[in-house]
């Protein structure tokens, strides 16, 4: 053999080992609960601190009451929605009888999005310091954000004539965050949010004509109807898996028993093989404990852990004074922003010392334009994060690392660690002198407030460090996080 062939040889053999090894390492999914319990949460959503979405459809239209729910309450005479609004009469003395004059399918052609840029959105939630962001996909209305070939209710044949979901998801993976989708048409809510219609409308007419099952649904009592509106989920996640890729899917709980046994081990198998290929690990939330935690997020709605476990969560929750989507009777002043602003990062720190991170709803326009009042809040987060977000981004909860505090909070002050510093998060304003119980900072550790060159004199009394003087001027408006070398 000459040496040139060997040469060849070798260079082969070392390529086939190399992908027999890439081999080895890729996981393969099977749609079993066992097979999926291989998923591990990702480092990107562990590093993750908060992201935003948004409740934007028909009903922004409206902009009424429980507005993403606006669908379902124009239907109910006599009934007040959670917010103590009576949609039915509203949507009379407004828009005419929802019955036989105006049903929710005449809110489509107003939706026009006229003055959406998603370019612009990606941008202001990148200088909110969001890690992932992206829409809500699909609501309890059955109105689908994309450019389906699933349905024809979508924003792509209808409403904007624009594929909303996909000129966003390229717009905020240009950015560096990771895209994500929320999906709320996967069970019961879906399944009886048209009931006041088809209890209502005419035979013929509304949500009693065959021409718009596709929007409202079938009749409950038609053969297969329940099964046929999981099957429609199913197909329309895996057409937007496959156009999209988004990194997370968020899903509504109250799930179908069928969909929960019958489609997610084979739509989230599927979706984790995907990952696979792409090279990025995924994410699947889920609420109420409906899937494995071997294999999903759990996630709250406003709630969350009192205290931190070892295991990833999130609360979703929308910017605070605000509803889910958008209210055309809200508005802010200066100071309402503000104190909003305020309570809004309290709310992420605290979640980030309990594991937990935070998905931020906004409520957009008809028109595709964001209000005035959530783009400020919004940007306050921003030069918020801009500071202190060093404190967060990959932080854990103390006790979960060795050395220097072993809880998660004292009084006002939340706690992080990340590498050899300790990251104490005061909630109120601090004051000369600054005790900080329990921190055991090591022998000429340097303290800074982030934001702050300043290093700033501590010493030790007992079990507490106390700061003797604070910078002259506080970095930020408001939550100060102090940086604290505990081991070398």
């Amino acid at each position: 053999m000459t040496k040139k062939r060997k040469i060849v040889m070798l260079s082969m053999i070392v390529l086939v080992s190399f992908a027999l090894t890439g081999l080895a390492w890729a996981r393969h999914y099977e749609p079993t609960w066992e097979s999926l319990s291989q998923w591990e949460i990702p480092e990107w959503y562990e590093n993750a601190v908060f992201g935003i979405y948004w409740h934007w459809g028909p009903y922004s239209v409206a902009g009424y009451g429980y507005c993403c729910w606006y669908g379902c309450s124009m239907y109910l005479p006599g009934h007040t929605d959670p917010t103590g609004k009576d949609c039915y009469k509203h949507h009379c003395d407004v828009w005419g009888d929802p019955f036989t004059e105006f049903g929710y399918k005449d809110f489509i052609p107003l939706f026009k999005a006229e003055k959406w840029d998603p370019d612009r959105w990606a941008e202001l939630f990148k200088n909110a310091g969001a890690d992932f962001a992206g829409p809500c996909a699909e609501h309890h209305d059955g109105f689908s954000m994309w450019d389906s070939e699933v349905t024809r209710w979508n924003a792509a044949d209808m409403g904007p004539h624009r594929d909303t979901v996909g000129e966003i998801a390229k717009a905020i993976k240009s950015r560096g965050m990771e895209f994500v989708v929320t999906f709320h048409n996967n069970g019961c809510n879906n399944w009886r949010y048209f009931d006041g219609a088809r209890e209502g409308c005419p035979d013929g007419e509304g949500a009693n004509n065959p021409e718009y099952y596709g929007l409202y649904g079938e009749p409950h009592d038609a053969p297969g109807a329940h099964h046929r509106m999981c099957l429609e989920f199913y197909k329309k996640a895996m057409e937007v898996i496959d156009k999209y890729q988004p990194q997370l899917i968020w899903l509504e709980g109250c799930m179908a028993k069928e969909i929960i046994d019958d489609y997610m081990p084979n739509l989230m198998a599927y979706y984790f093989n995907k990952a696979e290929n792409w090279g990025k690990g995924v994410v699947v939330t889920q609420k109420n404990k409906e899937l494995p935690l071997s294999c999903s997020v759990l996630d709250f709605e406003g709630g969350g852990m009192g205290k931190p476990v070892p295991q990833k969560w999130q609360t979703d929750e929308p910017l605070p004074g605000c509803t889910w989507a958008y209210q055309r009777d809200i508005d802010m002043t200066d100071e309402e922003i503000n104190s909003g602003a305020n309570g809004l990062v309290d709310s992420i720190v605290n979640r980030v010392s309990h594991n937990g991170a935070t998905m931020l709803s906004i409520g957009p326009k008809p028109d595709g334009t964001i209000p005035v009042y959530q783009v400020k809040m919004l940007k306050k987060l921003g030069k918020w994060m801009d500071v202190n977000k060093e404190a967060l981004y990959a932080a854990k909860p103390a006790q979960f690392v060795e050395g220097g505090v072993d809880v998660a909070e004292a009084g006002s002050v939340r706690f992080t660690r990340k590498g050899d510093f300790l990251y104490a998060i005061d909630l109120e304003e601090p004051s000369s002198p600054e005790v900080i119980p329990g921190v055991k900072p090591i022998k000429g550790s340097e303290i800074n407030m982030l934001g702050s060159d300043k290093s700033l004199d501590w010493h030790r009394e007992g079990d507490n460090l106390v700061i003797d003087e604070l910078p002259d001027q506080l970095p930020c408006d408001y939550t100060w996080s102090f940086k604290i070398l505990v081991r070398k």
